[in-house]
C-alpha cells in the first residue's frame, strides 16, 4: 500500500464521508510499516471498528469516528469487505508467551515511605520485552546468554525480536538443558520450543557448541532431527530461525464483518 499516493487523494476519496464543517481529518494506516508515537517509539495499533466508506485497488477505508479514518492494506487483510459493511479490524501486535499484548497495562504491588501498601498500574511506552518463561533461572552462563539473545536480537523483518518470532510461531512447552560447567561438552546448553506454523510443526532447538563458540539449530519431529544447521553465529541466529519456522502469517490483518451492507 502506497501511503503517499493514498494520502494525496484522501480528501477526494472521502468527500462524501467528511462532515462539511470539518476542518481536518485524521487517518491511520494499517500495513506492513511500523507505527510510532509522538516520541518516536514503536507502538502496536489497537483493533478498530467502523464502517467501510471507500475502497481502492490497494486499500479499504474505515470510518472510525466523525473525522477519523483508517486505511487497511488489502493485500495483508484476511478479506476485503464491501462499502457500507461494519467491520472490526485487528492488526498485528507483539505479544508475550501468554498471548497478552506487550503494551498491556500491568499491576505492581508497591509500598510507600510510610509503609502503606498500594497497587500501581504501569504502562511501558513502546511495549515491554517478551521474556521467555523458563522453568528456573539459568545456572549456566552460556544458557543465560542464549536466552538474552533470543529475547533481544531483532529479526530480519526489523519489526520483532526472536522471542516475538517464537511467540508468533505458537511457541510453548519450553525445555532447557542447563549443565554444570564441567559438563558443557558432554551436555551442551540448549533451549527448545514446540511450534506450529505452515513451514514446520514440531520442536525447534537452539544448542550452544562450546568448541566452536557457535550455535546449532535443530528441527525435531516425532523424536527425530529433520533439519540441523551448524555453525550459526549470534548475528545469523534470527535469520536462520526465520527461514526455518516463520511462515509470515503473523503479518495478516484480520478483518471481521460485524454487519454486512445488504
Amino acid at each position: 500500500m502506497n501511503r503517499e499516493t493514498l494520502r494525496a487523494g484522501l480528501f477526494t476519496l472521502l468527500a462524501e464521508s467528511i462532515p462539511r464543517n470539518a476542518r481536518r481529518i485524521s487517518c491511520a494506516y494499517y500495513d506492513d510499516q511500523p507505527q510510532r508515537n509522538a516520541l518516536g517509539l514503536r507502538v502496536d495499533p489497537q483493533p478498530i471498528e467502523g464502517r467501510v466508506v471507500a475502497i481502492t485497488d490497494e486499500a479499504f477505508i474505515v470510518k472510525t469516528a466523525r473525522t477519523s479514518f483508517a486505511a487497511v492494506d488489502r493485500e495483508l487483510a484476511t478479506r476485503c469487505p464491501a462499502v457500507g459493511d461494519k467491520v472490526r479490524v485487528t492488526p498485528y501486535c507483539r505479544r508475550d508467551f501468554t498471548s497478552e499484548r506487550l503494551d498491556a497495562p500491568r499491576q505492581e504491588n508497591c509500598q510507600g515511605s510510610d509503609g502503606q501498601a498500594y497497587v500501581m498500574t504501569v504502562v511501558t511506552l513502546g511495549g515491554n520485552t517478551a521474556r521467555i518463561p523458563l522453568p528456573s533461572a539459568p545456572n549456566c552462563p552460556y544458557l543465560a546468554d542464549m536466552v538474552e539473545q533470543l529475547e533481544m536480537l531483532p529479526t530480519p523483518d526489523g519489526l520483532r525480536t526472536i522471542a516475538n518470532l517464537l511467540v508468533d510461531a505458537g511457541a510453548h512447552a519450553v525445555e532447557v538443558v542447563d549443565p554444570e560447567d564441567e559438563k558443557l561438552f558432554v551436555t551442551p546448553p540448549e533451549i527448545s520450543f514446540a511450534v506450529a506454523t505452515q513451514k514446520f510443526a514440531g520442536r525447534v532447538a537452539v544448542r550452544y557448541d562450546r568448541g566452536d563458540d557457535l550455535y546449532v539449530v535443530e528441527l525435531r519431529a516425532d523424536g527425530t532431527v529433520v533439519t540441523r544447521i551448524e555453525e550459526v553465529d549470534f548475528m545469523s541466529l534470527a535469520g536462520v530461525l526465520a527461514d526455518l519456522i516463520d511462515d509470515g502469517q503473523w503479518r495478516r490483518i484480520h478483518v471481521e464483518i460485524l454487519q454486512a451492507n445488504h
